[in-house]
């Protein structure tokens, strides 16, 4: 059965002014085309950037418009632009931003050898620079978006120093980055397009933008709110993403007056069929832009909440071509990509991902330095969190709550006392992550750690830890012991080695209940434990172990929820596998793990749990960094040059209510929608209430919740004027243009139709 979706006109609305922001000019005054859907259907299929519709990634859609893209990919590894057969420098940048959004590597794509990112950086120092050698600031701010975006180093990209030369052009005295760089129509001149590339980039490597770096691009603002080329209006394309700029900078939040006005200024150059136009016809570029602009702004999904007769999204897929592009080239397929995956500038790599997560968990810390599990301040939980920061190069001395004087370290030696004699795996946790972060495990709080390991927890006779045939007790003491550079009894290694199941992987330990299976986690650790022991990568155990992450690796290479996936890469790298070789479908496991993140840096379990979780955030940062136990990866973190920790910016709350004008339409009664965004913890909750005009009870209605709206069927026959209110209530917080409350109610009213008005529909193919 096909499903249909409707979308009647909306009655007159007594916010005249808010109508006219919410409408568009393109719109008759009080008459829109808005979504009438009935209470009782299904969510629909709506793309969004979470993965909780994680096929959007998988999608023939994005497939198709990659291949176009690949199509046009020269054997340099540069993609052709306006010239045929000629590289495009910024339609390559576009493209690797793009592979970025849809979670693919750079390497996923290249022609002759050659990835998008191996032409830029073929390309970095003359595209960036002038025939005299002078930096042009936006070229060079746009190639390191691309850069992170692509998981490269900007600091060593190309034979340059991107970040370093870029922050080289910022002139303290007006907040400009700029240079007298000249070329055909580029310029290094102080301006819009340098200015929002050069903060950008700032954001993409979480380096804090100047206070007046913002205010210098703010006072570029045009009379109509947008921002553009100083001719006195501005454009679509350009406020959106100046738009992404202020919100990445750090200095400006989404509540922030300039950035309502230039949402306002979007919102006013929406075209009626839900997305912009460019010289008066249908852009992809212009409509990808946008998108991405609101998503930044906190409206995900960028769905009903700027619907028009189509949301933005339907209205740039239905701009795709047969042969997967979106306007016929590259550039604007590269656009669409990103857009459709509703990620703004700039997309954060592995690194920074990790960067925004450790920023999230120190604002989650305890006043006593400690990381809270199922039953308040854990021991375990902060012992990940240090690993975590310590796999980031972070004296986990200097990490403290705000306004708290108190160390996850100092906590760990106030608890060892008490946590250390539980079980072997509480001890020999601990032992790993004192000596992980460069201390002594024989010392903790007073505590000899190993003696606990070794005098209280192992039994000769049993040739065990704990309890012998639990592979947790076995992996985390042989981590800890090996972590100090103390022997490990034979016979312990053999233990773990006996505990492995027929298939290679590894139970938490061999309970006979149904729960109780072989798992990625525990295979993972397990793995880093024997090879910790000393056992070889070419060892049948290891290789069947290996073979079991294989069978369990899901569509996404990832492995079913953020911390199986993150101890089964751990597993890997330790035993030396190239994550290359684990690319499913162009996707990494690396990009299956940033898939359980959050926009602010919290980690979900899984996205059927969508709550913040403390212990998936500290055990994915170490993974995503490719560090395992008690070895580190290729960043080889040297415990006598860890840093101070000081946070990186991440944004407001993913988990607020982003709240939207109800929409009222009369049909069989009086159809509902009132669209929401963000609220990625699904805590939020809406009421709604309504009544005719000048009469004083408030009716309730009962509300159907959907991806990014909630929808209501109020049974009015009688034609008269109607109020509708709908309360928003976000523990989180509820943000309604430039206003941040625990609740926000927002009221329409419905004037009486004259005749029934033939609704508009469409057909979707979709059964």
């Amino acid at each position: 059965m096909k499903r249909h979706l409707y979308r009647g006109f909306l009655g007159l609305l007594s916010l005249g002014l808010v109508l006219a922001l919410l409408l568009g000019p393109s719109v008759p005054a009080g008459a829109s085309m808005a979504a009438a859907k009935a209470a009782a259907i299904p969510a629909p299929e709506l793309l969004s950037g979470e993965i909780s519709a994680y096929p959007i990634y998988g999608s023939a859609v994005i497939s198709d418009a990659l291949s176009f893209i690949h199509s046009k990919q020269l054997e340099n590894g540069g993609i052709e632009g306006w010239s045929p057969g000629e590289a495009d420098e910024f339609t390559t940048i576009k493209t690797v931003v793009a592979l970025g959004a849809a979670r693919r590597p750079a390497a996923t794509m290249t022609t002759g050898g050659n990835s998008s990112l191996d032409y830029l950086a073929a390309q970095a120092i003359s595209y960036t620079h002038d025939l005299t050698g002078t930096l042009f600031p936006g070229r060079a701010g746009m190639v390191t978006v691309a850069v992170v975006s692509g998981e490269g180093d900007p600091a060593a990209f190309g034979g340059m120093d991107l970040v370093h030369e870029l922050t080289a052009t910022y002139h303290p005295q007006t907040g400009a980055y700029s240079t007298t760089a000249e070329a055909g129509f580029a310029s290094g001149a102080a301006g819009t397009v340098n200015q929002l590339w050069a903060l950008l980039a700032l954001a993409a490597v979480q380096e804090p933008a100047p206070l007046s770096a913002t205010a210098f691009l703010i006072e570029l603002q045009e009379p109509d709110g947008g921002w553009g080329w100083g001719a006195g209006y501005g454009d679509v394309d350009t406020t959106a993403l100046v738009l992404q700029a202020l919100l990445a900078s750090g200095n400006v939040p989404p509540t922030h007056t300039k950035v309502q006005e230039g949402l306002d200024f979007l919102r006013l150059s929406q075209a009626a069929f839900g997305g912009w136009e460019a010289w008066g016809a249908p852009s992809a570029d212009s409509t990808a832009s946008a998108i991405q602009a609101v998503a930044a702004a906190g409206y995900r999904p960028v769905a009903e909440s700027w619907a028009r007769q189509a949301t933005p999204q339907e209205a740039l897929l239905s701009m795709q071509a047969p042969d997967g592009s979106f306007g016929g080239n590259a550039l604007g397929t590269a656009h669409a990509v990103a857009a459709l995956t509703e990620t703004p500038l700039p997309i954060p790599g592995r690194v920074q991902r990790a960067g925004l997560a450790l920023g999230w968990l120190n604002d989650v810390q305890n006043a006593d330095g400690s990381w809270s599990g199922w039953a308040g301040p854990d021991p375990g939980v902060t012992c990940d969190a240090v690993l975590a920061y310590v796999s980031a190069g972070y004296d986990p001395d200097t990490v403290m709550a705000r306004g708290s004087v108190t160390s996850a370290l100092a906590y760990l030696e106030s608890a060892a006392a008490d946590y250390a004699p539980v079980g072997p795996d509480q001890a020999g946790k601990l032992a790993l992550t004192v000596e992980f972060a460069g201390g002594n495990a024989h010392d903790l709080g007073g505590v000899d750690l190993l003696y606990v390991l070794t005098d209280t927890h192992y039994s000769p006779t049993l040739g065990g830890f704990g309890t012998v045939t639990n592979t947790w007790h076995q992996a985390y003491a042989l981590l800890g012991l090996a972590a100090a550079g103390e022997s490990i009894p034979p016979m312990a290694t053999q233990t773990l080695l006996g505990l492995q199941q027929a298939d290679g992987g590894w139970k938490y330990d061999l309970n006979p209940a149904g729960w109780n299976l072989t798992t990625p986690d525990s295979t993972g650790l397990a793995m880093q434990a024997l090879l910790a022991a000393g056992m070889a990568p070419t060892h049948t155990s290891i290789v069947s172990a290996t073979a079991f992450l294989r069978a369990q690796q899901d569509a996404w290479a990832g492995w079913g929820n953020a911390n199986s996936t993150a101890y089964a890469l751990q597993g890997l790298l330790a035993a030396g596998q190239d994550l290359i070789d684990w690319w499913l479908s162009g996707h990494s496991p690396l990009d299956a793990l940033a898939a359980y993140q959050k926009p602010d840096g919290a980690f979900v379990w899984d996205w059927a749990w969508p709550a913040d979780n403390s212990l998936a955030a500290a055990q994915a940062v170490p993974a995503l960094l490719e560090v395992w136990y008690p070895r580190t990866g290729p960043g080889q973190v040297e415990q006598s040059t860890l840093l101070p920790y000081a946070p990186v910016y991440r944004g407001l709350d993913a988990d607020r209510t982003v709240a939207a004008l109800p929409r009222v339409a009369w049909s069989e009664g009086v159809d509902v929608v009132v669209p929401f965004g963000s609220d990625l913890d699904l805590d939020g909750a809406v009421s709604l209430e309504w009544r005719a005009v000048g009469q004083g009870a408030w009716m309730t209605a009962v509300l159907g919740r959907a991806d990014g709206y909630y929808t209501a069927t109020v049974p009015i026959t009688l034609p008269a004027a109607y109020e509708f209110r709908a309360t928003f209530a976000d523990g989180d917080g509820v943000q309604y243009g430039g206003e941040l409350a625990g609740s926000v109610a927002l009221s329409v009213t419905l004037q009486p139709y004259q005749a029934y008005l033939p609704l508009a529909f469409k057909h979707d193919a979709d059964s």
